[in-house]
């Protein structure tokens, strides 16, 4: 937190603020209700690119400007509800029969952590439950690990085939 000193020698501290200063009252920046008896000076500069780069985050996009025309009609397929489960399995759905003479291979598998163990958990139950991927009968199973997002502590699950 950074502080500002005032004329009589009041030390008030500032939260972390982010956005355009601005268009952001004083009370809101400073957590004061009643700021009569002051006068707040606050010197500060913003380019042209920073606020209209404040006005792109502020903008949401509807679910209709995002999808181009000519895919309009699966509108449905990108809404998240509908996108939660596969369709339901047809006749021409198939399974991989390995033959009765195959061995399978000894390869080396990626050590997990016990935060990427939990992970992996997580990952497999949670597209269990929305269909995503079901129960394999297979005696071989391809490598998963996990690299690092950008969010801090963050990982993204990598099946390596």
């Amino acid at each position: 937190m950074g502080e500002i000193q005032f004329l009589p020698r009041q030390k008030i501290q500032l939260r972390r603020f982010t956005g355009v200063l601005n268009s952001t009252p004083l009370e809101v920046l400073i957590g004061v209700k009643t700021m009569a008896s002051q006068e707040v000076l606050m010197g500060m500069k913003t380019t042209a690119s920073q606020e209209m780069a404040h006005q792109q985050q502020q903008v949401k996009k509807d679910i209709d400007e995002l999808i181009p025309s000519y895919l309009q009609g699966y509108r449905d397929h990108f809404e998240k509800g509908k996108s939660e489960h596969f369709p339901p399995f047809r006749t021409y759905d198939h399974a991989i029969e390995l033959q009765p003479d195959f061995t399978p291979q000894n390869c080396k598998l990626y050590p997990l952590s016990p935060v990427e163990q939990i992970e992996q958990d997580k990952f497999l139950e949670e597209n269990l439950q929305k269909g995503y991927i079901q129960k394999s009968k297979s005696p071989m199973a391809s490598p998963f690990f996990f690299v690092a997002k950008k969010e801090k502590g963050a990982l993204r699950p990598t099946q390596n085939y």
